[in-house]
This record gives C-alpha cells, structure tokens and sequence, in this order.
C-alpha cells in the first residue's frame, strides 16, 4: 500500500523533477494544456449543443483561449525550470533515493538535527547545499523584488488615486504578509541545515560530497533507477 502513498509519489515526482527537469517541466505544460482543454469543452461545448451560436463562431475562441492557457503554462513552467535548475546546482537527490528516506532527510534538514539512522544522516549532508540555496536570502529577496514591491506599489498607487477597489488592497496585502513570514521561515530553515552540516562534520568527519549515498537497502525495487 505504500506504493500509492501520496506523500511517497510526491517525494518520488521531485526526485524525478530534480534528476530530469527539461522532460519534467515538458511534461508540466502538456497537463496543463490537456487539463485546459478539457476544461474549455466542457465550457464552450453546451453553449454550442444548447445555445444559439454555431460551432463556426465558438471554435476560434475555444482555439484562442486554449493557446492562451498552453503560452501561460509554457511561460510558467520556465519560471520553474529556472529557479529548479538554481536551486539544485549544488545537489541534486540521488536517481535512487528511496522517497521515504528522501521525506526523512529533509525533516530533519528543517530541523537542523541528525536523526542517527547512518542513510538518512548521510542524505541529508549530501542535500544540505541544496537547501541553503532554496532558503537563500537573496533568493527570496529577489522574488519580493521582482513580484511583491511591484504589485504593492502598483496597488497603492490606485488605491490613493481612488480607482482601486478591497481587494485588490487586500490581495497586496496579502503578499506583505506571506513575505514577512516567508523571510524568517527561509532564514531559519537555512540556519538549520547549516547547523546539521557541522555537527555531521564533527561526528563523521568531513564530508565527501562527489560519493553520492547509496541506495537504501529498504527500498523495494520500485524507485524508478535511472
């Protein structure tokens, strides 16, 4: 049953995504796509079947709308290919990484605690730099840059000329608020997995960061090995 544990199949999509990110983010626009015009049919379809207007006038506002959908999913999906690519240019998770050990490491790479199971130690110092880098401060630095200030300027900007309306004051307010408790967040996950890398250091020595660890003699067969 383990097999079809959604926690697992997680843990096994992000080694997967981490391992091949160019066929994992192709892979992202075409759900995206196939979900976005499934949707579209069952939208503009009963207009067609019950409404007044012909297929020859909702067909190319199906076709444009779907295009739209598939460009946004492409866009997105290189944002992500981006930031995936920076994130794990230190370390990737090893192709044969039992996802439960995987989930484990990193719990205790938040924590910034060994967990004396010798793999799950050894895992988590191999994807110690990896995680500095995803709770970077810069890195999130650059996202409030880039996204944030923006946005609230642009927000304050109506709301004080009066063409603003609530919610756009509440969606800026909004991203204040996930950003000032993102930022302490990333900074003390990162504060954390630079404390496991010293104590590791000092109870098994320096760290050999080209000998990836070894399979997990727990895994079943069933982890994909590429």
């Amino acid at each position: 049953m383990s097999r079809f544990n959604p926690i697992r199949q997680f843990m096994l999509l992000q080694r997967y995504g981490q391992n091949h990110p160019w066929k994992y983010m192709l892979r992202v626009v075409l759900v995206v796509t196939v979900y976005g015009a499934i949707l579209l049919a069952l939208c503009f379809v009963p207009i067609t079947v019950f409404g007044d207007a012909p297929l020859s006038q909702v067909w190319p506002w199906m076709l444009a709308a779907l295009a739209g959908m598939a460009v946004c999913a492409a866009l997105g999906a290189g944002v992500g290919l981006l930031m995936l690519r920076w994130t794990i240019k230190e370390a990737k998770v090893p192709h044969d990484a039992d996802p439960n050990t995987l989930r484990t490491a990193q719990r205790h790479l938040r924590r910034g605690e060994l967990s004396g199971d010798p793999q799950v130690d050894r895992l988590a110092q191999y994807l110690a730099p990896q995680f500095e880098r995803a709770n970077s401060n810069r890195f999130f630095a650059l996202i409030g840059l880039v996204t944030g200030v923006p946005y609230l300027v642009f927000a304050g900007i109506q709301f004080s000329n009066g063409t603003g309306n609530t919610f756009q004051l509440f969606l800026a307010l909004f991203v204040l608020v996930v950003f000032a408790v993102a930022w302490p967040w990333a900074r003390r996950h990162k504060r954390n997995a630079q404390r496991l890398r010293k104590v590791y250091d000092a109870e098994h020595g320096p760290f050999d960061a080209e000998t990836s660890p070894r399979r997990d003699e727990r895994s079943h067969g069933d982890t994909g090995v590429s």
